[in-house]
């Protein structure tokens, strides 16, 4: 069984780190390569890193932070939020960008994940899947939910057009610390054979745990690490004495 991923989710806002409650009411959580830093000490598997605004208000990635926040990581790091085009995600990797997330701008130009993966590789392209009342896609350009494509169908469908990978969100579940979302893990594992990262309410280590016995290649966090007395040691070492496969 290969090692299961614990990874850090860092929401990026005006150049500063938020976090919020189902994609609403955003607090500050800190400057992004500082945290990023905390982080990479503190022994994260992987990072990943999204730009809020920019996929929204239709502006370029924040190059700057993103270069910052990759010259303080020594794990790989995944970025999402504005990557439009090939040169957009050239940048990116450029700057210390490991794999690129496509989620708002997939929805757009779904043949944006085969030109990425055909350049860069599949294992560099990720499908951010922001799921909402169990079975609707979130749409972040109206912020509001759409019927068409349904989420697995097109979770399908971005794995058949080269994504490596699956970020998959539950929306109702975000910031909530109400546990994770295992009905739909298990549906998406059903439907593909790539790596599966799961995100969204998780509030408790037996939270994380669930998902990862559950089969989540890996699990990302946020609102746990910031407004909690968690850190990744602590949890990555309950999780290893769990049975979960993880690297310490």
């Amino acid at each position: 069984m290969l090692t299961r991923r614990l990874i850090p989710s860092m929401l990026l806002k005006q150049g500063r780190l938020v976090k919020g409650v189902r994609f609403r009411d955003h607090r500050d959580a800190g400057y992004p390569p500082t945290t990023a830093r905390a982080h990479s000490h503190q022994g994260a598997d992987e990072l990943i890193l999204l730009d809020i605004d920019a996929s929204k208000t239709g502006q370029e990635p924040d190059f700057k932070t993103v270069r910052e926040v990759a010259s303080e990581c020594s794990m790989p790091v995944t970025f999402g939020g504005g990557v439009r085009s090939i040169e957009d995600a050239r940048a990116c990797m450029d700057a210390g960008i490991d794999k690129i997330c496509l989620t708002t701008t997939a929805l757009d130009d779904p043949a944006l994940i085969t030109r990425l993966a055909q350049i860069f590789g599949s294992q560099a392209v990720v499908l951010g899947v922001d799921v909402a009342d169990g079975s609707c896609l979130y749409d972040h350009r109206s912020d509001s939910t759409i019927a068409d494509p349904r989420p697995i169908d097109w979770i399908r469908e971005g794995v058949d057009r080269g994504a490596g990978e699956i970020r998959l969100m539950a929306v109702n579940r975000e910031g909530s610390r109400s546990g994770m979302e295992l009905d739909l893990l298990v549906e998406v594992l059903d439907a593909v054979s790539v790596p599966v990262i799961l995100e969204g309410g998780a509030g408790t280590l037996e939270h994380l745990e669930e998902a990862l016995h559950a089969g989540a290649d890996g699990v990302a966090v946020g609102t746990m690490l910031v407004f909690s007395d968690n850190n990744l040691v602590k949890v990555k070492r309950h999780l290893a004495g769990s049975d979960c496969d993880m690297r310490l």
